[in-house]
């Protein structure tokens, strides 16, 4: 403002002198008066320079002040991820103390039914083929999955099973024969529709033993004797649980010879 009013001053005095100073005085006050401008225009470029200059600061100010909330923020969740990390930790350690004093305990293994020879052949025989089946010691069973042994409805064995039924036919071949094979096919409760199937094999029940019979034959084939297998059905009956896959099965057991006995026949008027 004070630039302004000084400004306005010149004006006027020059106004006033122009008719009554002379041409030289003149000469300077108009001298003045530019040197005045300039100055003024100087301030004026300077002014907008500081204005700039003020607002670039309040933009970093507040870029800063947007960043130190959120690392803030930040340093506030990994507090508290830290404090759930501890918490987690003590709990575990609280556990690990817990079961250090309490007396080592073995896993509860299921004690084989069958002799020691028979029960190690049978763990490595099913070890080898854990894809297609598996070993029961419990109950003396080897338990195969019914899809990787026959297709859909069907009771012939796939090829790519025959393998493992050789194999447990050798097996049971190089033990003593003390102990029978008796086989035992499930299926699932899907019913049979299609009428190609159905013209073979009636109800489940049909398929389930059409099935051990086909087992039975592979392995008869590879040299195990018929006198030692005996084959049984349940149809959907003895399901394994809810998943259908798991229920469609072929089971063989193990039995002592001479456990199973046939009936005797029965003969007329007795």
């Amino acid at each position: 403002m004070r630039a302004v009013f000084a400004l306005l001053a010149s004006y006027g005095l020059t106004a006033f002198l122009a008719g009554c100073v002379p041409a030289q005085q003149h000469q300077e006050l108009e001298f003045r008066h530019q040197e005045l401008q300039s100055e003024r225009d100087s301030l004026q470029a300077t002014l907008r320079d500081e204005q700039a200059k003020s607002a670039a600061l309040a933009d970093r100010l507040a870029t800063a002040e947007r960043q130190q909330a959120a690392a803030t923020a930040e340093a506030e969740a990994l507090r508290d991820r830290l404090n759930q990390l501890q918490q987690k930790y003590d709990e575990l350690n609280a556990l690990i103390e817990q079961r250090a004093g309490r007396p080592a305990q073995r896993p509860t293994v299921p004690a084989a039914l069958l002799p020691p020879e028979l029960d190690q052949a049978l763990e490595q025989f099913a070890a080898r083929f854990s894809h297609r089946l598996w070993y029961d010691r419990g109950r003396g069973a080897i338990t195969f999955a019914n899809d990787p042994l026959f297709e859909q409805g069907s009771d012939v064995v796939q090829t790519e099973a025959l393998a493992a039924l050789h194999e447990l036919a050798r097996v049971a071949s190089a033990l003593p024969p003390e102990y029978d094979l008796t086989i035992v096919g499930h299926t699932d409760d899907t019913p049979i529709t299609r009428p190609d199937t159905l013209a073979r094999h009636p109800t489940n029940w049909h398929l389930s033993v059409h099935r051990a019979i086909a087992v039975k034959d592979v392995l008869v084939s590879a040299g195990l004797p018929a006198e030692r297998i005996g084959v049984m059905g349940y149809g959907p009956e003895r399901p394994v649980g809810d998943e259908r896959s798991r229920n469609r099965r072929v089971e063989i057991f193990f039995v002592p010879r001479g456990s199973v006995q046939s009936f005797a026949p029965v003969r007329p008027g007795r």
